[in-house]
């Protein structure tokens, strides 16, 4: 019977992001396939699976492989998503990447959230065995529900259709083009997401400034639920993700999805079927428009991601990781 030390590195400080939802994820998909796991170093374990790439986990990871110990490390950073997040961050990128590089290549094996962050790795020189595989999304705790709909539109006295985003502050997340989007229409654009001001970039403190009125900036919520419940299109203009979860989140809540037109998405989400894809503001701004006004196409898409989400769910991620973990300690 084999056991794995699931490890997230100062967990207490990522409670509000990816890495912690990704860890969360993984715990339920090993329990609900019958996995042992720990997440004590002092237990004792096969496979040691890291989630984070700092210090520390570069050292456990040395440690333990010459202690027998397998190594699987989960890629959930690359340079390319670092850029045009943190000021400096474009600078700090290529040293970022050789780091990651060196890192990665410590591990017998690398788990990633999809086959495009698999071809970045590549790219970058990693020579291990790379395998991708969903973050996957908890489908019992997102789902929709009309009561917190309810109550979420009444506190934040909302009506009309209104655009969601979710995702930090940055940048990357495409922030200017919802800002821009934003003002061609008469409707509330909400975003939800933590905004680093001492460390932000210039463009950010300057967009959220001169972002017109219908658009309501709200830090961290602890239940993120009533948010997708409550507001009708979820709008994702992100210039670089590996995977996404949000839009996971947001397809099993059944909310139908327009999001930016990159590579990350191909084989998952359609153009036309289960979301619409656009490149520049103006495509945005048309396909936005038309998704407001087209009610079937806005149940076509919503009911078409709801079915691509169980694709993801916890219990296939955890099917998954069992045979990934067998084949690694048979290997």
């Amino acid at each position: 019977m084999m056991k794995i030390c699931l490890y997230l590195e100062l967990e207490d400080k990522f409670k509000a992001s990816g890495l912690s939802s990704a860890i969360i994820n993984q715990r339920k998909a090993l329990s609900l396939n019958n996995i042992e796991y720990t997440s004590n170093l002092s237990d004792d374990f096969d496979i040691l699976h890291l989630n984070l790439t700092g210090l520390k986990s570069r050292y456990l990871a040395g440690k333990l492989k010459k202690k027998g110990r397998k190594i699987v490390v989960h890629a959930h950073v690359t340079a390319d998503d670092f850029r045009d997040s943190y000021r400096f961050s474009n600078a700090l990128a290529p040293v970022l990447r050789k780091y990651l590089t060196y890192y990665y290549n410590q591990a017998d094996l690398i788990l990633c959230p999809s086959e495009y962050t698999k071809k970045v790795l590549q790219r970058y020189g990693v020579t291990k065995p790379i395998t991708p595989i969903s973050n996957g999304i908890n489908l019992d705790g997102f789902q929709f529900s009309e009561s917190k709909r309810e109550r979420f539109r009444k506190e934040h006295n909302l009506d009309d259709a209104i655009m969601l985003c979710v995702g930090h502050m940055f940048i990357r997340k495409g922030i200017k083009t919802y800002v821009n989007v934003a003002r061609n229409f008469s409707n509330r654009f909400l975003w939800v997401g933590r905004r680093y001001q001492s460390i932000e970039e210039p463009e950010v403190s300057c967009t959220i400034k001169n972002a017109s009125n219908n658009v309501l900036f709200l830090k961290h919520v602890e239940d993120i639920i009533p948010v997708y419940c409550g507001t009708d299109i979820f709008f994702f203009p992100s210039f670089c993700e590996n995977q996404g979860m949000v839009v996971l989140e947001a397809a099993a809540c059944r909310r139908p999805i327009i999001l930016r037109d990159i590579p990350v998405y191909e084989n998952w989400l359609t153009d036309g079927v289960n979301c619409l894809k656009a490149k520049t503001d103006d495509e945005f701004k048309d396909k936005l428009r038309r998704l407001i006004e087209d009610d079937a196409l806005r149940k076509k898409l919503t009911e078409n991601a709801f079915e691509m989400s169980k694709e993801h769910s916890l219990e296939n991620v955890g099917l998954k990781l069992k045979k990934i973990y067998k084949d690694l300690l048979e290997s």
